[in-house]
């Protein structure tokens, strides 16, 4: 199953360099038998002359392509300060062996002891591996911390730390466009075709076609024929969109055997724990989960030293999408700074140097960032608005009533959100004053100082549906006083998954409300009958400014996106306001300083 997008050629690094070749590639034979590729950069193309460490990048996009165009290419600057630059094709993928039936499986996953194992033990290294990575890249990475085998150091870049929760089925609904795009994507890259259909390319079908998709498809370096390469392809099994056709829940298992929560860093935070391995770890507020998984992290492992630091960039850290600005936008930090703070981190756990933790998040509409040693940061307080008549978002609940939406089934976030950035659509929300005319919304009164929105929202219904199967998406916006309305964060929940998890159900402890996900905990709805559902919203950090006001805005549906529920009947929400009702928004806030 997806656990990220497709690597993302936006530039840290100041130019990205010409295709280099590795030094050398060969095949290392796995505990049974499955040979995974393994391409090497010296540094100055020569064996070290004495003992180096070692930078380690397992993908499943390609060795020599990775090397050369993921994050810019910055990997080169690595080499140049006296790194091995290892890079290897995970099982299944590329021009490694073996089956691709499920991402970051059991055995890929044991493969990571093996190669760090291989690594440390090589004539010319030094024993110090730090693992690298974006994206998929950064799971795997995130992964390797709780390997027995003992890495330095890691340096992990926008990781599906829950690959369900936030990234493929956030609230219990599926994300389609990542399943369906992603799956397609990468089923052609691990057959050896070309990602572009148009181009007819086949490496297992004809042999001329095989190095025309260089350098996403490169044999090692005693396959000069591509005969291994061609063997290792043959017929390899593999996962498709299919294979998660019945899944629903958490823990169910698709027809490849595997349920969604195993292919997630946070199911092995055991092992990470004790391994205590030093991150930097980074997330984006505008990048599915990440940011949320960042912070997740952190939080629940108090014992492992991190620098997590969560920006506003697109997927691949090349572009700033703070959503209170228009158009394209550099960085922040900028590509230097951040190769130059990985670099920093890196050379500091080589060289023993504590790491301690903190984290330096991005404030939305600021172009600032802040400095916290716990999440979230102290002064926080959260509070409580109501649903009130006339839309109004309100101190009290005020006298009864309901108001009703019929579910518009065309309503959408658009084309470029949180949710595109993966697949290398970076988000740019702009003004959301026509996406909430087809929603229900509740407005506040304007704010009378400028306020810090930092940390979980989360938002409480008592309503009524119209069909059995009725999905949640709500928005947290900030309206001007010109009347712009600005996309800051949103949550999205099934129904059916909203009873509340107790401690024990979840893999890690969060804040705000909870759910297991799980098909045993699943709860019916009855069309007209009232029930309550608690939506846990992704944090972000914003400042609120003087004038402008908070809006919740409630859909049925992200069309394009997500997945259509409601049984795929027409539906109708009827939200129970004031009263004795539960319906209300908790914000953390904290007057801005």
């Amino acid at each position: 199953m997806a656990t990220a997008g497709t690597p993302v050629a936006t530039p840290p690094a100041a130019t990205a360099p010409q295709v280099a070749r590795p030094d050398t590639s060969y095949y290392l034979a796995m505990r049974d038998g499955v040979r995974v590729a393994v391409s090497l950069w010296y540094p100055g193309g020569k064996l070290p002359m004495a003992p180096a460490p070692v930078l380690l990048i397992q993908t499943r996009y390609g060795r020599t392509g990775i090397y050369n165009f993921n994050e810019g290419g910055h990997y080169a600057l690595y080499r140049q300060a006296g790194y091995v630059v290892a890079v290897i094709d995970t099982r299944g993928s590329t021009a490694s062996f073996g089956p691709r039936d499920v991402e970051l499986g059991p055995d890929e996953i044991a493969d990571m002891d093996e190669i760090i194992g291989h690594l440390k033990a090589r004539s010319w290294s030094n024993g110090q591996i730090i693992a690298a990575g974006l994206s998929y890249m950064a799971d795997t990475a995130d992964l390797a911390t709780g390997s027995p085998a003992g890495l330095t150091g890691a340096i992990i870049r926008q990781a599906d730390f829950d690959v369900y929760r936030g990234l493929m089925v956030p609230g219990g609904i599926w994300n389609d466009a990542m399943l369906e795009g992603w799956g397609a994507d990468t089923l052609r890259r691990d057959l050896g075709r070309s990602v572009d259909p148009s181009l007819g390319l086949d490496c297992g079908l004809r042999v001329a076609d095989c190095p025309k998709l260089f350098p996403r498809l490169q044999p090692v370096d005693d396959d000069t024929d591509f005969a291994l390469v061609r063997r290792a392809i043959a017929g390899r099994k593999r996962w498709t969109s299919a294979t998660y056709a019945d899944v629903a829940f958490i823990d169910d298992r698709a027809a490849n055997g595997y349920a969604l929560a195993q292919f997630s860093p946070a199911t092995h935070l055991a092992a990470i724990r004790k391994q205590r391995v030093p991150v930097q770890y980074w997330g984006s507020w505008m990048d599915a989960g990440t940011a949320d998984g960042a912070l997740a992290r952190y939080n629940a492992a108090p014992e492992v030293p991190a620098q997590v630091i969560i920006t506003a960039n697109d997927h691949g850290g090349g572009q700033l999408t703070d959503p209170f600005l228009s158009g394209e936008n550099p960085p922040n930090p900028a590509g230097e700074a951040q190769v130059a703070a990985m670099m920093d981190f890196a050379a500091k756990v080589r060289a023993g140097q504590p790491i301690g933790r903190s984290i330096r998040y991005y404030v939305l509409g600021t172009g600032e960032f802040r400095e916290t040693l716990v999440w979230p940061p102290k002064g926080i307080s959260m509070r409580q608005f109501r649903l009130a008549e006339g839309y109004l978002l309100a101190a009290s609940a005020g006298r009864a009533g309901s108001d009703r939406y019929a579910v518009d089934f065309t309503a959408s976030a658009g084309p470029a959100t949180r949710w595109s950035t993966q697949m290398g659509t970076a988000a740019a929300y702009g003004d959301r004053q026509a996406a909430d005319a087809k929603l229900l919304t509740y407005t506040s009164a304007p704010f009378d100082q400028d306020m810090e929105l930092a940390g979980r929202a989360s938002v409480t219904l008592t309503m009524k549906a119209e069909t059995a199967d009725p999905a949640l998406f709500i928005y947290l916006e900030d309206v001007a006083p010109d009347g712009r309305v600005t996309y800051l964060t949103e949550g999205q929940l099934r129904a059916i998954s909203r009873k509340p998890a107790a401690p024990g159900d979840l893999p890690y402890p969060t804040d705000g409300p909870a759910h297991s996900h799980k098909r045993a905990d699943a709860l019916p709805v009855v069309p007209g009958e009232t029930f309550e559902i608690s939506i846990p919203m992704f944090p972000v950090a914003a400042r609120i400014r003087r004038g402008h006001a908070i809006r919740i805005a409630i859909a049925g549906v992200d069309a394009g996106t997500f997945r259509r529920y409601s049984e795929g009947k027409p539906d109708a929400f009827t939200i129970l306001r004031g009263g004795d009702s539960a319906s209300g928004v908790t914000l953390p806030l904290r007057v801005w300083q």
